[in-house]
């Protein structure tokens, strides 16, 4: 298939472009644990796919993957695109329970897994049962599941490489499905095109000057929507990509080694990881020297911390931040200017990527026109998602997501984050936005993190702040908090009590697990009610 049907942003797909040249076969594809060629990952890729196809795939099936991260991974998810699929990633970390839960939604044909996560599912009662499973990393030890070895499966499939003809796949055909949290504690799938991913990726290679001399580092998860600029951007230009395993993921030795023996030169992530980073004292100046580009999304960085990170920094690296949910991928992005990293307020989250449209509208879904008004950000374009798997579709046909996201514009014109809508509580009858509150407080400069949490109803509402403090300052107590607070926000809108943690808790995306932050006094210091 030729590099104008697969795997080129060019025609709006996604995946790998074919290998054109003995020069481009021998450069290293994926980095890590062991190196992978251009050549050698196309031939993988090829019997795969041409596996999967054997199992009766039709264009829109799903290709599920539970497995620890590694090439395979990422093998199996560009063997799922060339088979004209849709891959479904499972984080590793996913409990059996929600892992099948995934699995009996999505009904993929074939499920990748390794002997690990396979036991895991062969203790659920009742077992999920996908079509065919196959386990990457040896025999699978199993009496109830239908599972076979990667080796055999190849085995078999090789046979079939030479006559097995890919589908002719179009940017409307599904890419991904993605799993996120569901307001009722179901998980729900994003359906993800190709013309979707191309929205951003291609952007991506617009934007940065990025090519086969440079290194992506693949922090995210594979369910994690930021792990598709790092493979298919890097992938389209003939880059590297560092495939950061399981057990690197939060281990700040082994990433600052990572980024410094591999050459790394493009990072993303969610700032609280190259927080750690920079806190840890692990990303040194001299580790970061080659880097060209750093981005981020995800949360609000704080500016402070984004302070340190730029001082570590070369003056040629360039700071990105990007902002979008899952339902639009990345639909803004803002390249940090020297004068950004001199503001209190957070960073704004800036312009359009590509053709999305924008528009800021009032709690009665009509434009605002006053650009210091605060409004739901509405995003159209080729860019959003076309719903949820299993789910209706929009009737209208037109591809429009409402964020939830609270915006206003600046002074330049560029959207500014002011937190979630439905993150909007009352207290005391006013109208509070905790995103507020939490980024007052990160001004201070011992604050490293915080989460801001509305606990008890009617008159025993009150706001309780969660956070950490840096490495080195001193902890404020309650009321240097309150006063901190007081200098930039109404009465109404001061905590009245603070709970020091020595980290917040966070989701396999690297976010702050709200849900998990209300936790007993006893495990934490500082909390104190007004």
């Amino acid at each position: 298939m030729s590099a104008r049907r697969f795997g080129s942003l060019d025609d709006g797909l996604v995946g790998l472009p074919d290998v054109e040249s003995p020069e481009h076969a021998a450069r290293p594809a994926l980095v890590g644990r062991r190196t992978i060629s251009y050549g050698e990952l196309a031939a993988t890729v090829a019997v795969l796919s041409a596996g999967i196809l054997g199992l009766g795939a039709r264009p829109g099936d799903r290709v599920a993957v539970w497995m620890d991260k590694g090439p395979e991974y990422a093998e199996t998810v560009l063997a799922a695109l060339r088979a004209g699929c849709a891959y479904v990633p499972i984080d590793a970390g996913q409990p059996a329970a929600r892992a099948d839960t995934i699995l009996r939604d999505a009904e993929p044909i074939v499920l990748f897994t390794d002997r690990r996560h396979l036991a895991l599912l062969d203790g659920l009662e009742p077992a999920p049962k996908p079509t065919s499973i196959v386990v990457v990393d040896g025999v699978p030890q199993t009496n109830t599941l239908p599972a076979v070895a990667r080796d055999e499966f190849l085995d078999g499939a090789a046979r079939d490489t030479a006559t097995s003809r890919p589908p002719r796949i179009t940017p409307s055909d599904l890419a991904a499905i993605l799993y996120t949290s569901g307001s009722t504690g179901t998980p729900k799938g994003v359906k993800i095109s190709h013309r979707n991913l191309t929205a951003f990726t291609g952007w991506a290679r617009r934007e940065l000057d990025v090519g086969a001399d440079d290194v992506f580092a693949n922090h995210a998860s594979f369910n994690f929507d930021l792990s598709t600029f790092d493979l298919f951007v890097a992938l389209s230009v003939g880059a590297a990509v560092w495939i950061v395993e399981d057990a690197q993921a939060r281990d700040v030795a082994a990433l600052a080694t990572g980024i410094r023996e591999h050459g790394v030169t493009v990072w993303y992530s969610v700032p609280s990881i190259l927080m750690l980073l920079t806190a840890s004292g692990a990303l040194t100046a001299e580790t970061a020297a080659g880097l060209r580009y750093v981005l981020f999304a995800g949360e609000v960085y704080p500016m402070p911390g984004l302070r340190e990170l730029s001082a570590l920094l070369n003056s040629r690296t360039v700071l990105y931040n990007l902002y979008g949910p899952t339902e639009t991928n990345v639909c803004t992005y803002h390249r940090v200017r020297p004068e950004d990293l001199r503001r209190d307020e957070p960073l704004p989250i800036g312009r359009a990527v590509g053709n999305a449209r924008l528009i800021v509208v009032d709690e009665n879904d009509e434009p605002l026109h006053d650009p210091d008004a605060i409004g739901e950000l509405i995003v159209e374009g080729d860019c959003v998602t076309p719903g949820y798997w299993g789910r209706e579709p929009d009737p209208s046909g037109k591809a429009r997501h409402a964020t939830g996201d609270l915006v206003n514009r600046d002074a330049d014109g560029l959207l500014v984050y002011r937190g979630r809508k439905d993150r909007m509580v009352k207290v005391s009858g006013y109208r509070v936005e905790l995103g507020e509150i939490e980024a007052v407080a990160l001004r201070h400069p011992a604050i490293a993190e915080a989460a801001v949490l509305l606990e008890g109803d009617g008159a025993d509402a009150r706001l309780v702040l969660y956070h950490s403090v840096r490495d080195g300052a001193d902890a404020p107590g309650l009321i240097e908090v309150k006063r901190h607070c007081a200098r930039h926000l109404p009465t109404y809108m001061v905590p009245h009590a603070a709970t020091r943690l020595e980290a917040l808790p966070r989701n396999a995306n690297g976010k702050v697990d709200l849900g998990r932050l209300r936790v007993p006094a006893s495990v934490s210091s500082g909390a104190v009610e007004r």
